[in-house]
C-alpha cells in the first residue's frame, strides 16, 4: 500500500490541488493572495530553467542511432498523434466546448515525457540511451513547435485578434531563454549543475501543483467550471482513455515495421505514446497567459491532467509484461 502511494504521490497531490481549489478557491483565484500573473510566469520560467540545467545534451551521442527510431518517435509525437486525436474529436466536437477541444489539440502536439519514458524503457528491458536521445530531442523541438501551432490554432478557433510578435516575445522570455541559461550554466559548471538538479527536483513538481491550483481556483471563482457539468468532464476523461489506448496500440503495431531490435521497439513505444505533464503544463500555461481572457485555462488543462495518470497506469502494467517477456 505504501509503495503504491509513493509511486502515485504526484498524481494524488495533483488531485489534492484541484480539490483544494474547488473547496477554497479564494486564495488561488484572480485577486487572491496567492494568484498573480507574475507568480505564474515566474513559476514557468523556473521550471524551464531547471529543465535546462537537467537536460543531458552532452550525453546524447550514445543514443542517436538508429535514426529511424527517433524519426518514428517525432512523427508520432507531432503528426500521427494529432491525426488520431483529430479523428476522435470529430464525434466529440458536437458537444465539447472550445476549451476542451483546445485541450485535446494541445495534448496531441505535446512532447514525450522525459523521466517516465526513460524509466519505463529501462525497467522494461528497452534501450536507455535511445530513450534519453528521443525524449530530449522531442522536448527541445517542442519549445519551438508547440507555441507556434497552439497560438495559430487559438487565433483560428476563437476568432480572437492575437498579435503574434508580442506573444512569441513573451514565450521566448518564459521558455527558450531559461532553457539557454540552464544549458550555459550546465556547460560552465557541470558538477554544480548536476548537484543542483538533484536538490531542486521536487521544486518543478510543486510549481506545477501551484499553477494547477490557481488555474482551477480561478475557474471555480468565475463559475465556468461549475457550468461544465459532470457529464462533460466524464466525456473528456473517457475520451483521453480511448485516445491513450488507440495511440498505444497503433504505436506498438507500427513500431514492428521499423526493423529494430526488441529493446529499441520497447523504447520507441514509450517515447512515442507518452505526453509530458512537466513540459506540457508550463508550455500550455505560458501560451494561454499570452492571450488572457480568451479561454478558461483550467478546462484546457483537463485532458492533459486526465491523460497523465492514465498513461502511467498503463505503462506500469505493460512494463511488467515487457520485462517478463524478455525474461528479466
Amino acid at each position: 500500500m505504501r509503495e503504491q502511494l509513493k509511486k502515485h504521490a504526484f498524481t494524488l497531490w495533483l488531485l489534492g490541488a484541484v480539490v483544494l481549489a474547488i473547496l477554497f478557491p479564494g486564495p488561488g483565484a484572480k485577486g487572491g493572495i496567492f494568484f498573480s500573473e507574475f507568480t505564474t510566469k515566474l513559476g514557468v520560467f523556473v521550471i524551464f530553467l531547471l529543465q535546462g540545467l537537467g537536460l543531458p545534451t552532452s550525453e546524447l551521442a550514445a543514443g542517436y542511432r538508429p535514426k529511424r527510431l527517433h524519426a518514428f518517435v517525432l512523427t508520432w509525437n507531432y503528426l500521427w498523434f494529432p491525426a488520431v486525436a483529430g479523428l476522435l474529436l470529430l464525434p466529440l466536437s458536437f458537444f465539447l466546448p472550445p476549451e476542451f477541444r483546445l485541450g485535446f489539440w494541445l495534448l496531441a502536439i505535446l512532447p514525450t515525457t522525459v523521466s517516465s519514458a526513460v524509466v519505463f524503457s529501462t525497467v522494461s528491458g528497452g534501450d536507455t540511451s535511445n530513450a534519453i536521445f528521443s525524449t530530449v530531442f522531442s522536448n527541445l523541438l517542442s519549445v519551438l513547435l508547440v507555441p507556434t501551432v497552439a497560438v495559430a490554432y487559438l487565433a483560428a478557433e476563437t476568432e480572437a485578434q492575437i498579435p503574434l510578435l508580442p506573444r512569441f516575445t513573451t514565450l521566448f522570455i518564459l521558455i527558450i531563454l531559461p532553457l539557454i541559461i540552464g544549458q550555459v550554466f550546465r556547460k560552465i559548471v557541470p558538477a554544480q549543475s548536476a548537484a543542483l538538479t538533484k536538490r531542486t527536483k521536487p521544486v518543478g513538481n510543486w510549481i506545477i501543483l501551484f499553477i494547477v491550483h490557481c488555474a482551477f481556483a480561478n475557474s471555480v471563482q468565475s463559475g465556468f467550471l461549475e457550468s461544465l457539468g459532470a457529464g462533460l468532464v466524464a466525456a473528456v476523461l473517457g475520451g483521453t482513455v480511448v485516445l491513450l489506448l488507440l495511440v498505444s496500440g497503433l504505436v506498438w503495431w507500427s513500431a514492428a515495421w521499423l526493423q529494430i531490435t526488441g529493446p529499441q521497439r520497447i523504447t520507441a513505444f514509450f517515447c512515442a505514446s507518452q505526453k509530458s505533464l512537466a513540459t506540457g503544463l508550463p508550455l500550455a500555461t505560458s501560451i494561454l497567459a499570452s492571450a488572457p481572457g480568451v479561454v478558461d485555462t483550467a478546462a484546457v488543462l483537463i485532458p492533459l491532467m486526465c491523460y497523465h495518470p492514465a498513461q502511467l497506469v498503463l505503462a506500469g502494467i505493460l512494463s511488467g509484461r515487457f520485462s517478463a517477456d524478455r525474461g528479466d
